[in-house]
């Protein structure tokens, strides 16, 4: 198996869970010919907690708040200008799914299966639901529902309002899966998911029943490690189109209405991709970082000097012609969109960056570590 598969735990642990792959050890990190300049916005911290269990706790950003959460279970909400705390709440309970939001609310769950809403203003407590099974994907809120993804392949659309649960979608969960899920992603009329089976999933919004469902990936192989072939990572949405890519599969492109296959080739990743500018994004499982044609899946660049540093998915950023990719070490990675060369690089703690960054603004995005770090930072061309 795979070294990329080293981001999830390295035990058996239900449903859930991989082995450690020491073959191949991670690129050394090497110079290059700077091109942008990393500048830190501002700094600050999730609170007193080290990530230990391997989630990928990822920042959310509403009406200029960026929201954290970490798995002790403290929630703080910071200005994304300059990082000024606004508040700090406890919710008193082990965390595993960072935080989603929307209306008002925030939303965090538990590795007990527990579902908890606070106010997006001050952090008071709403209500708190149990659906039974580990969050490990943060929520959603989209056509006035909060979708949530459990770690059993339950997917749920509960009322904001209460929690009550208005309808339930379960999909097959092999013996043995990837420690992590993708989130859910609202689209017009329903909501597309990944599941742990190599597929892709349409619900109806309103009652939850497939709409269609698309092989992303056949298992294949004799043991359970071979038939590993989760859709865990980020989904991307092009023009009226869909991408998905599973792990020791594919990556396809899939017509939204019917969930028709146009194109697909081999790929493996469980970071998934992002789309912007007419081009697909994907970090690959040994973390190679590619850029692919729409039309055909037909590579444009391939960027392997971050072998095996267990990247995250490619990130646009806003108003540059840059990405960005955390690693198991700390540090991001800033890369041209037009041909992949490294053009600045930054630490932002000790500990590795398990969630995609997040987009904040215009040239600026913010990264959480495994450990306490959350850091924001502005990306600009050195010819500036």
């Amino acid at each position: 198996m795979r070294w990329a598969a080293i981001l999830l735990v390295a035990a058996l642990l239900g449903a859930c869970s991989t082995a450690e792959d020491t073959a191949a050890p991670p690129n050394e990190l090497t110079d290059f010919d700077a091109a942008a300049a990393l500048d830190v916005a501002w700094s600050g911290g999730t609170g007193d907690a080290f990530n230990r269990r391997w989630v990928r706790m990822a920042p959310y950003v509403a009406g200029g708040t960026v929201y954290t959460a970490n798995v002790a279970g403290q929630v703080t909400a910071s200005g994304a200008a300059k990082g000024r705390r606004q508040w700090r709440v406890d919710v008193d309970t082990w965390l595993s799914a960072g935080v989603g939001g929307g209306n008002g609310s925030l939303y965090v769950g538990s590795d007990e299966g527990v579902l908890i809403a606070l106010d997006a203003q001050d952090g008071s407590e709403r209500w708190r639901r149990a659906v039974n099974g580990e969050l490990l994907a943060p929520p959603v809120t989209a056509q006035g529902a909060v979708f949530v993804r459990t770690v059993d392949g339950r997917v749920l659309a509960l009322d904001p309002s209460d929690g009550s649960t208005r309808w339930t979608y379960s999909a097959i969960v092999p013996s043995l899966s990837l420690r992590g899920n993708g989130a859910p992603v609202p689209v017009p009329g329903g909501v597309l998911v990944g599941t742990d089976d190599g597929k892709v999933v349409a619900l109806h919004q309103d009652a939850g029943q497939p709409l269609w469902e698309t092989t992303v990936q056949e298992p294949e192989g004799r043991s359970p490690i071979e038939r590993m072939v989760d859709v865990d990572g980020s989904l991307g949405i092009g023009a009226g189109v869909l991408y998905a890519v599973s792990y020791q599969g594919r990556i396809v492109q899939i017509e939204p209405k019917k969930g028709q296959i146009q194109w697909s080739r081999e790929m493996s990743s469980y970071a998934g991709l992002s789309v912007d500018g007419g081009r697909i994004y994907v970090s690959d499982a040994d973390s190679n970082v590619r850029a692919l044609e729409p039309e055909s899946g037909a590579t444009l660049w391939r960027q392997d000097k971050l072998a095996h540093r267990r990247l995250t998915a490619p990130v646009p950023i806003p108003g540059t012609d840059y990405l960005v990719v955390g690693d198991f070490d700390g540090y991001v990675h800033v890369l041209s969109r037009a041909d992949g060369r490294i053009v600045a690089r930054a630490r932002a703690g000790d500990f590795g960056i398990l969630a995609d960054p997040v987009a904040i603004g215009e040239g600026r995005f913010v990264v959480q570590t495994q450990g306490a770090d959350v850091v924001a930072y502005d990306v600009r061309p050195l010819d500036e």
